[in-house]
């Protein structure tokens, strides 16, 4: 009993600094229960693209419960921190360290109970609102119901233990390993400088260049898949050894120059950050990427959210799209015309047009594509073509254009093409002319390979296409199917008739497809694309809302707590200051100097980085389909605006705690 007395008298006392680590606690809490309730929804498998959707509800439930250990350990080690001088006391008091040990016991106890109280109470109310929200920015229908069970809940109890657990043999380990007189010191015991500063300094700024590079040069987006979490390991790296090392470099340097560091203000400023940069530099760095990946975590799933049909017009130029190979062209018309009958839809604006099958190729030369050996051997070079006869591309855009043997004309969909010549595979071709648009074609602004439409003369098309086949039967992308028949066209009707007909005419086609020796088919709706595309954005934006409220809350309380420790550090040195002739308001313009350096430069950085990363999120995003640029911009810059005011709020309110402890 005298064990839970003191331990329920020390949180009481600590309640300054407790509080808001309970309070950040228990919001990691609710992120769990939300994530489980999302996670083990039965109507999940009824979502359209629902493998995709769980997956992505099934990664972002294993970052939050990483995030809720990284998070509750990390801030736990300040509450140790400004508690080591009262815990030296009980040992000096008659408190062994087995005394010591069962008491910080009892805290953890009593502090993990009323997380998971508040915390289950707040998750069942708040994950309640929270799938309402899912469920509107998903458009889902009756079988997504809210269900929290028994097992979700055990689930986050055990992980919350376990956390504690770690957390109590961390204060454990502290205390045991500490001399008392150590402990009473502790508390505000400065860091020491680290070795090596330059060496230290040197790697990061080759990481942070190494990984500025990856970002501005990347072309592909398939190759910024692979080289993304590279970037972002190097960029890492070098923001904590830059904050670390560079910070003191420059604070040195700093201090060589009289004439700026033989001012008052500059004086306290410069010498009492050198003593404490390597704890100062590794917090201020931790903030600094927490800013950054709530940044292009929000940015992102934002975008893609309000480029949503953006991103279905990207995919569907047409309204409807049918691809055939194999099957006359006659007998699709006639299944299509019925199909929309039955569904009650008119068809309008039908188009044809006959073309071969995409073929990927590797850019050998300028000029010159050959055959992929392996399959995403090397994608800034990879490049596809597709063939289309003469008279086909005369019917539709109503020219008279005239080719001679081996003469094309290069209709660059994404890319551009400016050699007279083209060879692919063992064919050469003369470019008679590059051609600035095709309507059936529409230019893209950005894609994840480049792709150009050669249009050939109709005497040679099947021959071309045969010798294609011959060059391309084997490595990574073999042509099978040669040539194609697209029918694009609009249906008039009820948007639920217009979402039904392409699960009709895949049911239909793959018939047709078996009478004709097993044919291929594939159906594109706009309508269906979108309602699907939805449910997966709307999932996504939900995550990007879930992490960016967490690294902000992080943000937060770590700066509460960095603004309490160097508040409490700090007074006891302006006092003495001010005891030898600082006034008060140079003390002032010293704390707002030395604050206005913590609390900004991580923000400046971390907008440098998304600024930086820009590029390479832009090619991400194009694996998504959002290719619109000046939306990603506007929706990044408004996020940034948007996160900046929330950063401001947070050291306005931060800042004057400070004052008050140094102040006091």
């Amino acid at each position: 009993m005298l064990y839970m007395r003191l331990a329920y008298n020390n949180l009481k006392k600590n309640r300054t600094v407790y509080i808001p680590f309970v309070l950040a606690t228990i919001f990691t809490v609710v992120l769990n229960i939300i994530m489980q309730v999302m996670l083990y929804n039965k109507g999940m498998d009824n979502l359209p693209q629902a493998d995709s959707v769980k997956m992505m509800f099934g990664f972002g439930s294993i970052v939050i419960m990483i995030f809720s250990f990284v998070f509750t350990f990390y801030t736990h080690s300040f509450l140790i921190k400004r508690r080591k001088k009262e815990l030296g006391l009980y040992n000096i008091l008659g408190m062994d360290k087995s005394n010591l040990t069962v008491m910080m016991l009892f805290e953890n106890i009593y502090a993990l109970v009323i997380t998971l109280i508040l915390g289950i109470i707040s998750g069942v109310i708040f994950s309640k609102l929270m799938f309402l929200v899912l469920k509107k920015l998903m458009g889902i229908g009756t079988d997504f119901t809210y269900l929290l069970s028994f097992e979700s809940v055990v689930r986050v109890i055990v992980l919350f233990a376990g956390i504690f657990l770690c957390t109590f043999l961390y204060d454990m380990w502290e205390v045991r390993k500490t001399k008392p007189i150590e402990l009473l010191g502790q508390s505000k015991a400065g860091e020491k400088e680290p070795k090596a500063k330059w060496l230290f300094a040197l790697v990061g700024l080759v990481c942070l260049g190494t990984g500025y590079g990856i970002s501005l040069t990347i072309q592909s987006p398939v190759e910024a898949l692979t080289l993304f979490f590279v970037a972002v390991v190097l960029v890492i790296i070098g923001t904590y050894s830059l904050f670390i090392a560079g910070s003191i470099t420059l604070l040195k340097l700093l201090k060589k120059r009289e004439s700026f560091y033989y001012k008052p203000s500059n004086f306290i400023s410069v010498s009492g950050m050198i003593f404490r940069m390597k704890q100062n530099g590794a917090g201020l760095a931790t903030i600094c990427i927490l800013c950054t990946m709530a940044l292009v975590t929000i940015s992102s799933t934002v975008s893609l959210y309000v480029g949503r049909e953006d991103i279905v017009r990207n995919r569907n130029p047409f309204q409807n799209t049918i691809k055939t190979a194999d099957i006359p062209e006659a007998e699709v018309e006639e299944l299509l015309q019925q199909t929309a009958v039955d569904n009650n839809l008119t068809v309008k604006n039908l188009q044809t047009l006959r073309t071969s099958t995409a073929v990927v190729t590797i850019k050998a030369k300028e000029n010159r594509f050959e055959a992929a050996k392996e399959a995403m051997s090397d994608f800034k070079n990879m490049t596809g073509f597709q063939f289309i006869p003469l008279s086909e591309y005369n019917r539709i855009e109503q020219t008279e254009k005239k080719l001679t043997e081996n003469e094309v004309l290069v209709y660059p969909i994404y890319g551009s093409y400016e050699s007279k010549d083209i060879h692919i595979g063992s064919q050469d071709f003369s470019v008679k002319e590059v051609l600035e648009e095709f309507s059936l074609s529409p230019k893209k602004e950005d894609e994840t390979i480049s792709s150009f439409l050669l249009v050939v003369s109709d005497g040679q098309f099947q021959q071309i296409l045969d010798q294609v086949k011959a060059d391309f039967k084997t490595g990574a992308y073999s042509v099978q199917n040669l040539v194609e028949n697209n029918f694009m066209f609009e249906t008039e009707g009820s948007l639920k008739d217009r979402i039904n007909l392409p699960s009709m005419l895949r049911e239909r086609l793959s018939i047709l497809a078996q009478q004709n020796d097993g044919s291929t088919y594939l159906v594109s709706s706009l309508d269906e694309d979108r309602e699907d595309n939805k449910a997966l954005m709307g999932g996504f934006l939900f995550i990007g809302v879930i992490f960016g409220l967490s690294f902000i809350i992080a943000t937060t309380l770590i700066i509460f707590y960095k603004q309490v420790s160097e508040g409490n550090d700090d007074h006891d040195r302006f006092e003495i200051m001010q005891k030898v002739g600082l006034s008060h308001k140079e003390v002032h313009q010293t704390i707002q100097h030395q604050i206005l350096l913590v609390f900004f430069l991580p923000i400046a950085v971390a907008v440098l980085h998304l600024t930086i990363a820009f590029p390479i999120i832009k090619k991400l995003l194009v694996l998504f389909g959002l290719i619109n640029s000046s939306l990603l911009l506007m929706t990044t810059t408004l996020c940034v605006g948007a996160f900046a005011l929330c950063y401001f709020i947070i050291y306005w309110r931060t800042s004057r705690i400070y004052y008050q402890l140094v102040e006091r």
